[in-house]
């Protein structure tokens, strides 16, 4: 008998606690997709010395093919 009034219990408690778990999740989500769109943004990195040798050599290759 224990077990049929737990179970008319538990079920109807399972029912309600899952969607409001649920909702819990998706405002922490939420909350998470907020702050990064809200934080400052670092600031970018200046171009390497590498990166500017590779574009001066596209810029010459661009005017063999040419």
């Amino acid at each position: 008998m224990l077990v049929v009034e737990l179970g008319v219990w538990i079920i109807p408690l399972t029912l309600f606690f899952v969607p409001c778990r649920r909702i819990v999740l998706l405002l922490k989500r939420l909350q998470e997709f907020h702050r990064s769109m809200t934080r400052p943004r670092r600031p970018q990195r200046r171009a390497s010395a590498d990166m500017l040798s590779r574009f001066s050599g596209l810029n010459n290759n661009m005017v063999f093919v040419l």
